[in-house]
């Protein structure tokens, strides 16, 4: 079976070279959807892919009609090899049903790779530009809290795991803070 989506991003636009487009492919039923490539809770997309069983083939007009994100698109390329489903935009002139549209596909992934792990290295390069710079990363301590697990600590003898559970922090920030205040620990950690 060909299954269809078609989608246009406002309800002013209209859907018709979209229509002709798949009509003349021989579409046997074709998704219509009014909203932006965006919004993951596309719902007639949803049903559209929901629709498809192994052997049936997806057509799109335009690559852009179906994703904005090139980390969802690979993520759909990849769903679709998994349950053996064609892909085909027509306007792109891909079809997976073919060798040179599946490395087509090949080369996007490589290109999705390879810019996420350049964002991972800035986004590391800045945390390390600002630790230099003697820039305090995470959340602002608050004095309150501070005072407030200095509290449980000293008077009311709470262990360190109870008291991370009760402010629901973590372990290692009862013992930042604790430190901070320059509270002395006990020898018996919890």
């Amino acid at each position: 079976m060909i299954i269809a989506y078609a989608r246009v991003s406002t309800t002013t636009q209209n859907l018709d070279s979209q229509l002709n487009a798949l009509n003349h492919y021989g579409c046997d039923i074709i998704y219509t959807e009014k909203g932006s490539g965006r919004n993951p809770k596309r719902s007639v997309l949803q049903t559209a892919l929901n629709a498809l069983e192994p052997g049936d083939t997806f057509v799109i007009f335009k690559l852009d009609r179906l994703s904005r994100g090139t980390r969802h698109l690979l993520n759909l390329m990849e769903e679709f090899e998994q349950k053996q489903i064609h892909f085909i935009s027509i306007e792109n002139n891909i079809d997976t049903s073919h060798s040179m549209g599946r490395f087509f596909f090949t080369i996007m992934s490589a290109f999705a790779e390879m810019e996420a792990e350049l964002i991972r290295e800035r986004v590391l390069s800045g945390l390390s530009a600002a630790r230099e710079n003697g820039k305090t990363l995470g959340r602002p301590i608050a004095d309150c809290q501070m005072e407030k697990v200095v509290v449980l600590y000293v008077e009311k003898q709470m262990t360190i795991s109870a008291i991370a559970r009760e402010m629901k922090i973590s372990r290692p920030t009862v013992y930042h803070y604790l430190r901070k205040k320059g509270v002395p620990l006990r020898t018996t950690h919890s």
